[in-house]
């Protein structure tokens, strides 16, 4: 039934009853039984109505007429192309019932669109202004909607619900004030989306793609080619033609049809708002795609709701209805099959799943061996290298988010024990920053359009977060290019006849000009490394490794794209995601393990110290949120809150308190919410307020080490091995004092030399080498050496200044060569390390590689207990009903500090062949290391570790009756298709075969092999 007719039935007094998407009114048929219509506008139903009611025939034809203006609130304007209903001084809550019926009426693809009437008053002269309902000025949206959907109706409806009317309108002066809404005007235009035109011209990209097939002269019928090449097992083109035919009579038993050879062969193209009706009589969801010539692009333009298993994907151009097999080629969509990131090519993806994929293990060694020493902080670096005091090093701000969804119910099963009860749909994110505080929620029921706004606004707050710390750190930028400008003072005119072209053979050429682009190439990297720094926000969440980036991965690299950006992936979590101008960064992952939300909160901030727990407003509280309640967009234009039982969680099997009710319906009222919109966006917010405060708290903590918790590492883990160098204890070179003499005059003068090649201004006398070599009392200044005239040397402090008195320490020559352009500070600290090598730690070089995998197969874990004593701040009591005010934890006979107050592994690694007399040696404590070996337990001894046996191994097993017993054997049998297969395990066992073993620990079983 259309808008007027089911007014023109209200003005009658009847009342018709929705059927579906659709309204029937009860009649008496011709043979005497109780039947439904749902057309009105047929003369014979006429005269069923008014036999039926006992109404008279004009008047029901009057009434239901589209020309009828009766009713004085109420005019409808009938058009070829579109429809106009426009309604007068009637309430919101009225119109949007008649928006309702209008829309859920349609027969055809449409655009839509509101305007309001409505009166402006000026409260301070009382003059009125009066606007007619008008598309071009008092539209309730920019946009008008399409509407290809059932789906895309109710949203409409909904959206048109939501939206605050008042905040649409247009105000042409400050002053004046809403004085009433008048009109509702709805404008239809009927758009031509029928599929059914088997004569289209079929473009070029079409015809070459393998993923597209075409079904010519299918007369009018090609969408029901596609659904019958679709339910066909076999997917052959030749004799999917009778299958059509079948498919047509199964959709005129659905609409009641008769079916008949000239129906069958008559029938007209089937319009786009009428595949609701299509995937219900064929039980298949249903996609459509259109399709841009001008540049080829793919996009969905009516998404399935997804009630069934089976989906039909079909690309609409000019009026036909192509088949396709496989969505994401024809988007061009190249999915890693090992870790699900999306590409837009095949050759990225193939390179990606060759090279760069988080489950291909890539193993990467050192050439050459050398110290292991955690990366240091590169602006920390730079600050140092160019002598810049007045600045820390830490990024100042930072940006938060949070994700939540609505829970779509579905019923699928997935094997035995697995059952899918609901899809997460994101609804909405809230995001905030330390800079502005400022907090912006995003709500939209399409995810992929939720993650443009989302990702739009962070790179707009991450340009003004990036322009504060390029303010903030502008002094290194002003340095460096003090160090080019002299760099090229020194060297005038040295580029000259140098082009892009010819650069490589003058660089080899000139040896002059190489050494000056090579210092210039390393200056000009710090400014490009500090700008990819300052330009990179860090974006924190919180779980959003393992569910927020999970929830919109697909959306997300469908926006950020997957070509210019680093990604870190564990256990199937994202630890870090980086592109140009954010790094996306999980707090969980700076946290121990199983910390919740609330918990972390707590501890940095302390819990709420409002006295009326149900009546708090600080943003320490959490609030609690229906999720299972929100099973659709459209609940959150619902205007209560829902009942206690909508809170409900079926995960943890419990419901909220009466307490939280309460909460939620003081938070309800106290902020003046509407709709449950409200209600989510007050909830979303609440989780990244308080989280900048905590992430400002917990980087203190960090900074007592000079490190940036956000830039240092993207988990704790990596912080904390920071940490353990920075406070290592390193043996100082003994500063025994040289024997006293005269800096050599031969060395001096060649000094001199130096800086005239070089072109360098040289005024350093000997008296002063003298002096700084006395006061120095005749040391290396780096590696404390004692000095004499053979090895001592006057070296530069700032190598691009000449030797000159005040720029001159005096060192070793070996020092001397090996410092080149370093800072004297990390220089020392490369030499200190040098002397504590047989104390520290080697990177595991080529050579040694072997030992890695070695080391790595033999790393088995091993049994763990613990029992932890349960106690809360302010709330737990002790000794009487004391109340806790601190609790500090004592890991007792902890296993990982006992192992790293053990001697450890130092040096360069290295493999040696087992010798006569080895194992005397481990006695006497001789050789240190882990011996390769056969081990077993006594026989006299397995009573003893009958309960834990004493070898922890890795192996694989097979469960076989005569490994795994009868009786677990008869289990897993019994287990059917779920039965445990051979797999590799960690078990106790009495013996090891060719297992590493720490010398230390293999002393003490030599010497209790008595026991």
């Amino acid at each position: 039934m259309l808008g007027y007719e089911l007014e023109g039935l209200k003005r009658l007094g009847l009342k018709p009853i929705k059927w579906g998407t659709s309204y029937r009114l009860k009649v008496r048929g011709w043979t005497g039984k109780m039947v439904f219509i749902s057309d009105v506008s047929k003369p014979k139903n006429h005269r069923l109505i008014a036999k039926h009611y006992k109404l008279s025939m004009e008047r029901i034809t009057k009434y239901l007429s589209p020309e009828y203006h009766h009713d004085p609130k109420y005019k409808f304007y009938q058009g070829i192309y579109s429809d106009t209903h426009l309604y007068e001084n009637i309430p919101a809550g009225e119109f949007y019932d008649k928006l309702d019926n209008v829309l859920m009426t349609q027969k055809k693809a449409y655009k839509i669109n509101i305007a309001l009437g409505y009166k402006l008053y000026n409260p301070v002269s009382d003059v009125e202004f009066y606007f007619y309902p008008n598309i071009a000025n008092t539209a309730v949206n920019d946009k008008t909607f399409t509407v290809n959907s059932r789906a895309d109706t109710r949203k409409v409806i909904s959206d048109i619900r939501m939206k605050e009317l008042a905040d649409t309108l247009n105000y042409p002066k400050s002053g004046v004030k809403l004085k009433e809404i008048t009109a509702f005007k709805i404008f239809i235009d009927y758009r031509d989306h029928a599929l059914g035109d088997s004569d289209a011209l079929v473009p070029e990209f079409i015809k070459k793609s393998r993923y597209i097939i075409n079904f010519p002269r299918t007369n009018n019928k090609c969408v029901f080619f596609c659904i019958a090449y679709h339910l066909q097992e076999e997917k052959k083109q030749r004799k999917v033609v009778a299958e059509v035919k079948e498919a047509f009579k199964r959709y005129c038993s659905y609409k009641k049809l008769k079916f008949s050879l000239s129906l069958y062969k008559s029938f007209k193209p089937i319009d786009m708002l009428e595949f609701d009706q299509l995937e219900e009589c064929f039980e298949l969801n249903i996609n459509v795609y259109g399709f841009d010539v001008d540049t080829n692009a793919v996009e969905c333009i009516r998404p399935t709701t997804g009630k069934y298993e089976n989906t039909l994907n079909i690309l609409s151009h000019d009026s036909h209805a192509f088949y396709i097999t496989n969505v994401d080629r024809v988007q061009s969509r190249y999915n890693c099959p090992k870790c699900s990131i999306v590409f837009d090519n095949n050759e990225s993806m193939r390179s990606h799943t060759k090279n760069k994929c988080d489950q291909v293990n890539l193993e990467s060694f050192e050439k050459i061996p050398t110290i292991y020493n955690p990366p240091e902080n590169k602006i920390k670096k730079m600050l140092s290298k160019y002598g810049i005091k007045s600045k820390n090093h830490y990024l100042d701000h930072f940006i938060v988010y949070d994700f939540e969804a609505l829970l779509e119910p579905m019923e699928q099963q997935h094997g035995a024990n697995t059952e899918f009860t609901s899809k997460h749909i994101p609804v909405s994110v809230s995001i905030s920053d330390s800079l502005t505080h400022e907090v912006r929620c995003f709500i939209n029921d399409k995810p992929q359009q939720l993650v443009e706004e989302m990702i739009t606004y962070i790179n707009d707050v991450s340009s003004r977060i990036s322009e504060y710390h390029k303010k903030k750190f502008a002094s290194i930028n002003f340095t460096v290019n003090k160090q080019l400008k002299l760099l090229d003072e020194a060297n005038p005119g040295i580029m000259e006849g140098v082009s892009p072209k010819n650069i490589k053979k003058k660089r080899k050429e000139d040896q002059e000009l190489d050494t000056y682009l090579k210092k210039r190439g390393r200056v000009e990297k710090d400014i490009e490394t500090l700008n990819q720094i300052l330009d990179q926000t860090p974006v924190i969440g919180y779980n959003t490794g393992r569910y927020d980036i999970n929830l919109i991965r697909n959306e997300l690299f469908g926006v950020i794209g997957t070509d210019n950006i680093k990604h870190v992936i564990k256990n199937g979590g994202y630890m870090a995601i980086a592109t140009n101008s954010f790094k996306m960064l999980d707090m969980i992952n700076y946290v121990p393990q199983g910390t919740s939300y609330e918990k972390y909160l707590e501890t940095y901030l302390g819990g709420c110290t409002c006295e009326d727990k149900l009546r708090c407003t600080c943003e320490l509280t959490k609030g609690v949120f229906p999720y299972e309640y929100m099973t659709s967009y459209e609940v959150l234009s619902e205007t209560k809150l829902p009942p206690k039982d909508g809170f409900y969680s079926s995960l943890r099997c419990s419901h909220i308190s009466d307490d939280e009710y309460r909460r939620a319906q003081f938070v309800w009222d106290h902020y003046g919410m509407k709709t449950i919109k409200d209600y989510l966006i007050w909830y979303n917010n609440h989780d990244v307020v308080p989280f900048i405060k905590a992430i400002q708290m917990k980087r203190e903590l960090f900074k007592r080490y000079e490190l940036d918790m956000l830039c240092d590492g993207v988990s704790l883990p990596g912080l904390s091995e920071k940490i353990m160098y920075k406070t290592q204890e390193m043996i100082f070179p003994d500063k025994k004092k040289g024997k006293p003499f005269d800096f050599p005059e031969k060395r001096y003068l060649g000094y001199i030399m130096q800086d005239e090649e070089a072109g360098r201004e040289f005024s350093m006398t000997m008296q002063h080498l003298d002096e700084v070599l006395k006061k120095q009392t005749y040391i290396c200044g780096y590696c404390y050496i004692p000095l004499n005239e053979e090895n001592v040397s006057a070296d530069r402090i700032n190598n691009n200044l000449g030797h000159e008195d005040g720029n001159i320490i005096i060192s070793c020559v070996s020092c001397n060569c090996a410092r080149k352009n370093m800072n004297i500070k990390a220089f020392r600290r490369k030499k200190l390390l040098d002397f504590n090598a047989d104390r520290l730690v080697f990177s595991i070089d080529e050579e040694e590689s072997d030992i890695y995998r070695k080391m790595k197969a033999n790393i088995a874990g091993g049994p763990s207990i613990i029992f932890n004593r349960y106690g809360k701040r302010n709330e737990t009591t002790i000794r009487g009903g004391k109340m806790y005010k601190k609790i500090i934890g004592y890991d007792a006979n902890a296993l990982y500090l006992w192992c790293l107050g053990n001697k450890m592994p130092c040096e360069r690694l290295a493999t040696i062949d087992v010798y006569d007399g080895i194992i005397d040696d481990i006695k006497d404590d001789k050789i240190f290391g882990f011996l390769e070996c056969d081990i077993k337990t006594p026989e006299h001894l397995k009573d003893y570790f009958g309960e834990m046996t004493p070898i922890i191994k890795n192996v694989d097993i097979e469960p076989t009756e005569e490994i795994i017993g009868k009786h677990m054997f008869d289990y897993n049998l019994s287990r059917g298709k779920n039965m445990a297969k051979k797999g590799r395990k960690r078990i106790g066992s009495y013996f090891g075969k060719k297992i590493l073993i720490y010398t230390p620990l293999l002393k003490w079983y030599l010497e209790h092999e008595d026991y």
